[in-house]
Formats: C-alpha cells, sequence, structure tokens
C-alpha cells in the first residue's frame, strides 16, 4: 500500500507531461491546483491544464471550464468558461455539455437560448446526467420570470455541488426546485446502485 506523497506526485507527473501526455498533464494540473499547499501553483496548474486540454483531453477543458466560471484559481471569465465547455462538450464530455446547457439557459458568456440549452441537456442526458434530464423533464416549465428566477438561483448554487458535493445554502425562490433535484437525483443514483455522494468528475483511464 502506498502512502500518498504528493511532491513525488508532482515530480513523476512533471516528467510524464513533458513528454506530452495529456493524461498526465491532466493529472498534473489537477495536482498543482489542489488544496496542498505544498504542492499548489495556480498559474502553472493553469498552463498545464492548457496544455492538456490543447492535445485533446476533454477533461482539462471542461476544469478550465469550472475554473474561468467560479474565479477562484484565475479571474472570473464567463466568456472564456463558455470556450472550453464548449471544446470540451463538442469532445463528448456529459458534465460540459451540461454546463453548457445551464449557460445557454441563463445567459451567462453566451446567448440566453432555451433551444440550445435544451439540445446540450439532450447530449448530456443521453449519457445518463441525471441533471441535465431534470432540465428536460422541467423545459415547459422554463418560463420568465419569476421561474427563470428561480432556476437561475438554483443554477448558480448548484455550481458548488461539482466542487464539493455539498448542499448549497437554501434560497427563497429556488429552495423548493433545489430541493427537489436533489433528492431525485440521489434517488436515482441509489435505484442504479450507486453511492448518494459519487462525484461526477472521473479521472482518465491511464493507457500504456
Amino acid at each position: 500500500l502506498l502512502i500518498p506523497d504528493n511532491h513525488k506526485a508532482k515530480h513523476w507527473l512533471t516528467q510524464a507531461a513533458k513528454q506530452g501526455l495529456p493524461e498526465a498533464q491532466y493529472a498534473l494540473g489537477k495536482l498543482l491546483l489542489s488544496d496542498d499547499w505544498e504542492v499548489r501553483d495556480t498559474d502553472k496548474g493553469i498552463r498545464w491544464l492548457k496544455q492538456a486540454a490543447e492535445n485533446g483531453n476533454h477533461f482539462a477543458a471542461y476544469r478550465l471550464g469550472k475554473e474561468y466560471l467560479e474565479g477562484n484559481a484565475v479571474n472570473k471569465d464567463t466568456v472564456r468558461a463558455a470556450d472550453w465547455f464548449t471544446k470540451s462538450a463538442e469532445a463528448g464530455n456529459q458534465y460540459a455539455q451540461y454546463m453548457l446547457g445551464k449557460l445557454h439557459l441563463t445567459g451567462q458568456g453566451l446567448s440566453q437560448d432555451q433551444a440550445q440549452a435544451m439540445v446540450w441537456f439532450s447530449r448530456s442526458a443521453a449519457q445518463g446526467n441525471q441533471y441535465a434530464q431534470f432540465f428536460l423533464e422541467q423545459r415547459d416549465d422554463l418560463r420568465p420570470p419569476s421561474v427563470m428566477l428561480a432556476v437561475t438561483q438554483l443554477l448558480y448554487h448548484m455550481s458548488r455541488i461539482f466542487q464539493d458535493n455539498s448542499v448549497p445554502p437554501a434560497v427563497p425562490m429556488g429552495q423548493q426546485v433545489d430541493r427537489k433535484l436533489r433528492r431525485k437525483i440521489q434517488e436515482k443514483k441509489i435505484a442504479m446502485g450507486h453511492k448518494p455522494d459519487d462525484h461526477e468528475e472521473q479521472w482518465p483511464e491511464m493507457t500504456m
């Protein structure tokens, strides 16, 4: 059993990343953006993620979209976030497809376009994304202004679910929708044999 050692991980991932392996570049970028302050280096982390994304790693492109949307390691930029999500979504990443649906629904970084949002939700749901399926099922109820405002607030707080799976704080207008969504997703996960706290972002398979 190996004892986790982020210093050694950083060393070996750096060697592999410099050889041009997208999976290693992505893993190194994530490590450098982690909360371990002994290895954390946000600038280099973002650079390695960009290198991985440019080499075709859609997980890296999705992570870059999240970083620009949340504005923790870089200056918040919803337009850049949408660009990276698009790159990842077009490569088949279901989570990026879902995020593009959200951005089109709210008009963040993209034109507000419910029809286009449903296209991306459909592509994501076809891969089993239950969050996307929820919005497809609610498409007839997404009408401005009150419900749209509630959904917008819900989407904002749901972004934190992807970060740490914590329960988002209650908001006045989106509270009931939020609870319904989380309960429905949890029930489906359990029915499918998943743990209730399964995280959506999976590590790519490492191939030789």
